[in-house]
């Protein structure tokens, strides 16, 4: 399994990268993803990237379902090929410590920039590129209490307008996403009927987000099987679903006109078909790419590798550099450039301090919240053994709720 892990690490990495374009675009040319929402300062540029697959390159809310089908695969294939519960217990209960450490320490670093006021640059830019239809951020007076509460728990459990970090929008999602496949490959994994159950549960999230943690479970499922009934090498119908999932991903968020090349979706099925195009597009292309050998070595090279390894922390701080160094920079030399030249340039720099700050991030941050994540379900478990028995193994605990289980459901 360590192949399939290192290519879709790669494509997380991609993914991430999309996700920081799409936040130039909505702090310096909004109408690249809004389209005649925003006034326009490329022309027709705009509506290209906003009304036609060129808006796969910024296509953010796209690559967050990218990330949520992941989740759903990643989170469950080990338990797949094992079938061992402790698997899935362990990682429910270090779930939120894993996700938790590098949040809050990206909130408190939005904290201190909102209080040294550099997110100001944010929003005097926005009154250049949006005008007055600025859609605002950083818009609040900063304080440690609310901070700390965003951090610790309206990122997770209330969801939502997280000021101090507006992409933690996805950590509510994320956690308990990753509740629900945990549960579901709980009591349903081992069942032979449980494909009864992944069906029950995608009409009932058929409009929301979660529905592509379902998704990324159900390819777990098949492809740690001895016969997954969903692989195939046929590089024609592989093209055909990698091209139609790349449409579908590119699916605008500005209104679809009558004459959109994207006007035919507009059935009135999905209540929200941006969001429910973008995460089947997201499964067409993990599909794919669980199939592809060819897009598995292009994804396992050494850049959407790196990419990859530090995809969570840049995720994490990337809109902060943006919000306070690159509109800073963008102010600077839009009086004295073209606007075009300002955007790429200022855009181009923050770049070369994005990268870096989410690398050291991620080794000294993320890394840690992996480690103590670990450490804690580690001590959780060695506590309860002993208070049980002195001689009782650290796996036990994982082994008492294995037994309660099956007393129950089986």
């Amino acid at each position: 399994m360590a192949g399939k892990i290192t290519y879709l690490d790669g494509l997380r990495g991609v993914a991430a990268v999309n996700v920081m374009i799409m936040h130039f675009f909505v702090a310096l040319a909004p109408a690249m993803v809004y389209g005649s929402e925003m006034p326009s300062h490329f022309g027709q540029l705009e509506l290209l990237f906003s009304n036609t697959p060129f808006g796969l390159i910024g296509a953010g809310n796209f690559s967050v379902c990218i990330f949520f089908t992941l989740s759903g695969y990643v989170l469950t294939q080990k338990y797949f090929k094992t079938k061992d519960n402790g698997v899935i217990i362990s990682s429910a209960v270090r779930r939120y410590l894993r996700l938790f450490v590098p949040v809050f320490a990206a909130v408190m670093f939005s904290y201190l920039l909102a209080s040294a006021g550099l997110y100001r640059s944010y929003l005097e830019t926005m009154a250049v590129s949006a005008g007055s239809n600025y859609r605002g951020y950083w818009d609040f007076t900063p304080g440690i209490v609310d901070a700390v509460k965003e951090a610790v728990w309206d990122s997770f459990f209330v969801g939502g307008k997280t000021p101090y970090n507006p992409v933690l929008w996805t950590m509510n999602i994320e956690f308990f996403g990753s509740m629900l496949v945990f549960a579901m490959a709980l009591l349903f994994g081992s069942l032979r009927n449980r494909w009864t159950f992944y069906l029950a549960s995608t009409v009932l999230f058929l409009n929301s987000y979660y529905l592509a943690f379902i998704i990324g479970m159900a390819f777990a499922d098949t492809s740690s099987s001895k016969m997954p009934v969903f692989k195939t090498d046929n590089n024609i119908l592989l093209s055909i679903i990698l091209v139609s999932g790349l449409f579908l991903g590119s699916y605008p968020l500005s209104p679809v006109t009558t004459g959109s090349l994207y006007a035919f979706l507009n059935t009135g099925f999905f209540k929200t078909p941006e969001a429910a195009y973008h995460i089947i597009g997201a499964g067409m292309i993990m599909y794919v790419l669980l199939n592809s050998r060819g897009l598995q070595a292009v994804f396992s090279s050494p850049l959407p590798l790196f990419l990859g390894k530090i995809s969570y922390s840049l995720y994490l701080v990337h809109f902060l550099v943006i919000s306070s160094f690159t509109c800073a920079l963008f102010l600077a030399m839009y009086p004295v450039l073209s606007y075009g030249a300002a955007f790429l340039i200022s855009c181009f720099l923050s770049v070369f301090l994005i990268v870096p700050l989410s690398y050291l991030f991620y080794k000294y941050v993320d890394m840690a919240g992996m480690e103590l994540s670990r450490a804690f379900y580690n001590r959780l478990v060695n506590s309860h053994a002993s208070a049980g028995a002195g001689h009782m193994k650290q796996g036990h605990l994982s082994s008492v709720i294995f037994t309660i289980y099956n007393k129950i459901f089986k």
